[in-house]
């Protein structure tokens, strides 16, 4: 008995032993296999064909080391220990070494060298001649070469790729760079950095052409929002999602706070996209983009290549071209059947709203279309030509086809040049259905947005570091049922939290909106009792966010059943859209039968507050009332020809028009057809839903297809309210003899519309002064309300006809502005001058030698 108690006694020691030895062997081979915090000098590791991990940061964030790029091809990076696929920084994208016998050498004399196996050196730091102490990868992600007194010799963080990170400064020095495609890390086409004006910015540049994209082109520095006196040149993504530069550009994150990692990329296609890593998920979300209309990316489709959204962005060949390379869109189109020099061997390929941006051969400001036409067929280099349809005949003949994009309501039609024998083009007429435009229409069908980030997402890859110690593995087997177990047990003690946590959090993928609940929008709204606003889609109501006491309008919806996830696919459309003069939407709320909609509060409430109110502490003088005008054509020209779903409003009018605290005019209730049930009552749909009598255009009445020139009618109709100040939709028939439209025709058909028309409010401020602009804002109101829809302009061309008068105030502001500092610089230099007249003994000509009044 007691020689077994002392056997099993033995026994249980060895085990005892045994499992020690294991866990200490385990840890040593965790740690060498997880790599290293910190290289010394000599440190010479070589590739042995795959993905090896020689540091890792001291949180374990990131790792650097040899990463694979092909087969038996790898480069020194560095990459998201927990996310494999996403590389960070890449020494040698453009020239990977072999995947065998390649070595990373820190010499002894201080340069840190990566060799391919033949000895050719591939990379190297250049700080030969630095005693370096260690390399080493902080917290931060930074490579860093350190000198003997802790000093930075060298680090990543002054030569990025493609991404740039929190806390990492972004210079005039430093670019962003895709990669070529997304799957490759070579270099592409695309590029973010300081331009020659000082300023951020996108520009596409291939072997044989590059082109500026963002932001605008065809805006200056100031009206995209920039400074060029921005000397420093310096920009920095901060760890709560917040972007600032000191051009003056900025951004935050749609989940701002310091619980995220993050990443700003320049991405394959052109867009730079600020990612959030979701941890629980183990995926990418997109919190902030660019461009939310990806057609807009220059060579995004290649030469003569065009996109079209389906409602996915889509590049496509014309009829009569074909893919110069089936697998690459970046090398566009070309000609099935080449052109010969002539217009007798040429014919023009329509193609409604689509433009090609720049390459303009010059622009013909005046020119009939017949005009324009003989001007690009007599001339063999020209491919083609843009005609604007806008009553000014502006001609746009191409010398290259480049960044084709359908926009439609857009103002611009192209015509493209194919060989006249081309039989594959049959049927020129209808080559818009070809290339899959379609009109826009009021529908209440849902479409589920598509999913920017899905051609960027991918699984992750496997690890192929694998510890060796499957005997080890199976040990601690138990241990770790026991561990899940207690990790079950406390997660499900505080389920209820967490699901309200999961399901109520920031879910953009990219729209950036939140999710709230019913019970935090019913204490933001005090049980819903501030009531700011009704209308056909439900009740607005103020409220105040906690904690951070922000100030939002929520929007109780009427007459919702869609199921929830159909509610989700239709807000996030919405959600999408972003436009200074359109309201923003920050989240919503879907729960049971509850729909609701929270956006910005707007500050001074809607224009009919001001336009027809009596009290004369609310008259809008003229110069807003031109400025609101501006502003709602620049808000619905973007939902109709520039967001990357196109919408109708359909209620267009004063009490949709919102007021800021600078009398900025921000559009609301876009997209709110989409979202109401479509199986309500016709009758209430056309006279409540779909518009408000008084603004509704003809078509609705005679039951037509219904597109953008109905809401370019209700704008003329607004025109002629903030030119007359009356209420469209309490005009008085009876009085008038006619409807509103027909009162304003015969009134400017009599030619008394200064007397009988125009705002009498208005004569208090000078009203010749703004005869012209009153004018020209009537003219394009009237031109707006014709009865044929087809003969009323784009609202882009709406924009132009009203800038004319904006431009001609901001260009007699300028004016007077010179003047005014030309004055007071001779009035300087008469006091300077008359001051050293008298210094010498002598009488200043500028003034009298009795009294000169000045001291």
């Amino acid at each position: 008995m007691e020689s077994a108690t002392k056997a099993y006694s033995s026994y249980f020691k060895l085990c005892i032993w045994l499992t020690c030895a294991l866990l200490y062997i385990s840890s040593a081979s965790a740690r060498q296999s997880s790599g290293l915090e910190k290289l010394r000098s000599g440190f010479s590791p070589s590739t042995q064909g795959n993905q090896t991990v020689l540091m890792i940061s001291q949180d374990g964030t990131y790792s650097v080391g040899f990463y694979s790029v092909g087969e038996n091809a790898v480069g020194f990076a560095i990459w998201y220990s927990d996310m494999v696929d996403t590389v960070v920084w890449m020494a040698n994208r453009d020239q990977p070494v072999n995947g065998r016998n390649s070595r990373l050498r820190l010499q002894k004399d201080g340069d840190l060298v990566l060799s391919d196996a033949g000895g050719t050196v591939v990379w190297r730091t250049n700080t030969k001649g630095h005693r370096v102490r260690e390399v080493k990868l902080p917290n931060t992600g930074n490579l860093v070469l350190l000198g003997s007194s802790a000093d930075i010799l060298w680090q990543s963080f002054d030569s990025p790729t493609d991404t740039l990170l929190p806390e990492q400064p972004f210079t005039k020095d430093t670019q962003l760079l895709s990669r070529a495609d997304l799957g490759t890390y070579k270099s592409g086409y695309y590029r973010f950095y300081f331009n020659e004006d000082n300023y951020l910015g996108l520009i596409y540049t291939s072997p044989n052409l590059s082109s500026k994209y963002w932001p605008h082109p065809w805006l200056n520095a100031f009206d995209n929002g920039r400074t060029t006196y921005n000397i420093t040149r310096l920009a920095t993504l901060h760890r709560s999602g917040i972007f600032n530069s000191s051009d003056q550009f900025t951004f935050i994150a749609s989940d701002h706070g310091e619980s995220h990692l993050r990443r700003l990329t320049m991405d394959f296609d052109g867009n730079l996209r600020l990612y959030s890593l979701d941890k629980q998920n183990r995926s990418w979300r997109i919190t902030w983009i660019a461009l939310p209309e990806q057609c807009r990316v220059h060579g995004y489709c290649g030469p003569n290549g065009l996109c079209v959204y389906t409602p996915k962005p889509k590049c496509m060949c014309l009829p009569g071209f074909e893919m110069v390379d089936p697998t690459d869109w970046f090398q566009g189109c070309r000609l099935i059947k080449e052109l010969s020099c002539g217009p007798k061997s040429t014919k023009l390929l329509r193609l409604p709203y689509t433009d090609y941006y720049g390459f303009d051969k010059t622009g013909y400001g005046v020119s009939s279309f017949e005009e324009c036409e003989k001007i690009c067929m007599d001339d063999c280099y020209c491919l083609g030509f843009s005609y604007r349809l806008s009553g000014t005949g502006q001609c746009f003949p191409k010398s290259l086809l480049m960044s084709g994009y359908q926009s439609p309501g857009g103002p611009n039609h192209m015509y493209v040049k194919i060989s006249i024998n081309d039989s594959s083009v049959k049927n020129v007429s209808s080559v818009a259905e070809q290339v899959g435009w379609k009109p826009l229409q009021c529908s209440t069908e849902p479409q589920v947005p598509a999913n920017i980030s899905s051609a960027l997402a991918r699984k992750a890859k496997k690890s192929q570091l694998i510890i060796p110690l499957s005997t080890f593995v199976s040990a601690i087997g138990a241990m770790e049922i026991v561990f899940i177990a207690l990790g079950w047990y406390f997660m499900f003690k505080n389920y209820d939290d967490d699901i309200l946590y999961n399901r109520q959090g920031y879910f953009a993928v990219p729209t950036g909106l939140k999710k709230f609940t019913f019970s935090e929008l019913k204490r933001a709204t005090n049980n819903f009792r501030d009531i700011v606003g009704k209308g056909g889609f439900g009740t607005v109501y103020k409220g105040l966010l906690l904690p951070d006491n922000k100030m939002v309008a929520v929007k109780r919806l009427e007459g919702v059943s869609h199921g929830e996830e159909e509610f989700w696919a239709e807000v996030s459309m919405i959600g999408r859209v972003h436009h200074i003069n359109l309201v923003r939407m920050l989240g919503f709320c879907a729960e049971r039968k509850n729909r609701l909609l929270v956006y910005e509060y707007v500050e001074n409430g809607s224009l009919d507050n001001y336009l027809f109110a009596h009290d004369s502490t609310r008259f809008l003088e003229w110069k807003k009332r031109l400025q609101i005008a501006v502003g709602t054509a620049k808000g619905l020209g973007y939902l109709h020809e520039d967001c990357l779903e196109w919408i109708l409003h359909c209620d267009i009018k004063p009490q949709n028009i919102l007021l800021d605290k600078q009398f900025c005019p921000k559009v609301s209730d876009f997209g709110m057809a989409k979202l109401v049930d479509s199986h309500r009552d016709r009758a209430l749909t056309f006279s409540t839903i779909r518009g408000t009598r008084g603004y509704m255009a003809p078509e609705w009445t005679m039951n037509l297809p219904i597109t953008a020139k109905a809401d370019v009618y209700s704008f003329g109709i607004l025109l002629l309210e903030l030119v007359s100040g009356r209420d469209a939709a309490k005009f008085n028939i009876a009085e008038s003899g006619g409807n509103f439209v027909q009162w304003a025709f015969e009134n400017v058909r009599r030619g008394n519309w200064k007397e009988n028309l125009v705002d009498s409010k208005l004569a208090g401020e000078g009203r010749s002064k703004v005869e012209a602009e009153i004018e020209r804002m009537l003219k394009t109101a009237l031109v707006c309300v014709e009865q044929d829809k087809d003969k009323r302009p784009s609202m882009g061309e709406v924009v132009e006809m009203l800038m004319v008068s904006l431009d001609r105030e901001e260009e007699e502001k300028k004016e007077r502005d010179r003047e005014t500092q030309l004055s007071t610089g001779i009035k300087t230099g008469m006091v300077e001058m008359a001051r050293v007249f008298r210094h010498v003994g002598m009488t200043s000509p500028y003034e009298s030698s009795s009294s000169s009044g000045i001291t």
